[in-house]
């Protein structure tokens, strides 16, 4: 842990407790004490067979309900990276690498794919599913603090289903580390002022809460506004009003007052420059402060 890293873990409590309040009282018990998984390697090793579930389902199950992401979703988002067959990129909290596919197909190439993730077991099985990929080669065990790399590294980067589960302002300050000038980033995450009526949305908080899942919301405008002060830009926007627009590809492209979810393409520009953030993500949404 460098001295940067200490110095965001300072006094950092690891176990937090949440009230409802009134016009959600009726979703979940009135106070849950959660601890801090963000990191846990164990935690995340456990998730494994969950979250391919949810891409089986999200694929193959036209009805399912509270679906993520289907495949041909991510690859309408994944081309806007246009990644070249000499590019390196960066897949962000790979899992059992998900996108490994899709990057080969429209590069043609497999050499240029990295993945990172904080689970052994994640990596183990894009391993074993994808002959190409070898853990210390093109597969890297991630410690939640350091990228490892070395500054301006990758091409292009994608952080897809990840920022929300992540200490965002070390991660963000981190993945632009390593990306090259002129290089993209592709991130999504969940927005911290949602529709006071997406009972979906505060449904899911809750369940995260409970079952110790690590579920950061960004105060965006907050995010967007450093960003951009630091001559970072914003190649494209996306805004999901509401909890489960994501899947369906539903989206405005003008910040609204209110939504759940969002999705950057993000330039680092000539002009960029290393900083620290000011916070602006919290484990609770407004609805729960």
């Amino acid at each position: 842990m460098n001295e940067r890293q200490g110095k965001f873990f300072e006094n950092k409590s690891f176990t937090d407790k949440f009230v409802l309040t009134p016009q959600f009282a009726g979703v979940g018990s009135r106070e849950v004490v959660m601890t801090d998984n963000t990191n846990n390697k164990e935690f995340w090793n456990e998730y494994v067979k969950y979250f391919e579930n949810k891409i089986e389902e999200a694929n193959n199950d036209t009805d399912a309900k509270d679906k993520t992401a289907s495949d041909k979703v991510y690859s309408e988002y994944y081309k806007k990276l246009a990644v070249g067959s000499e590019e390196k990129l960066l897949d962000f909290g790979c899992g059992f690498g998900r996108l490994y596919p899709i990057y080969k197909e429209y590069t043609g190439m497999c050499n240029g794919y990295y993945g990172i993730d904080v689970s052994e077991r994640e990596l183990e099985l894009a391993e074993k599913k994808y002959t190409d990929l070898k853990i210390g080669k093109s597969l890297f065990e991630y410690d939640g603090m350091s990228i490892p790399f070395q500054d301006d590294y990758f091409d292009k980067i994608i952080c897809w289903g990840v920022f929300d589960a992540c200490y965002q302002e070390m991660v963000i300050r981190e993945l632009l580390r390593v990306l090259k000038l002129n290089g993209l980033l592709l991130i999504t995450g969940k927005n911290n002022n949602y529709f006071d009526d997406d009972e979906a949305a505060v449904i899911a908080e809750v369940n995260a809460r409970k079952k110790g899942h690590p579920n950061y919301f960004t105060d965006v405008d907050c995010l967007v506004r450093q960003l951009l002060e630091h001559n970072a830009s914003l190649v494209e926007e996306y805004y999901f009003l509401r909890r489960g627009d994501s899947p369906k590809n539903q989206a405005v492209y003008k910040m609204p007052e209110k939504f759940y979810e969002w999705t950057f393409l993000i330039e680092k520009t000539e002009g960029y420059k290393d900083f620290e953030y000011q916070k602006f993500s919290n484990k609770f949404s407004k609805h729960f402060r």
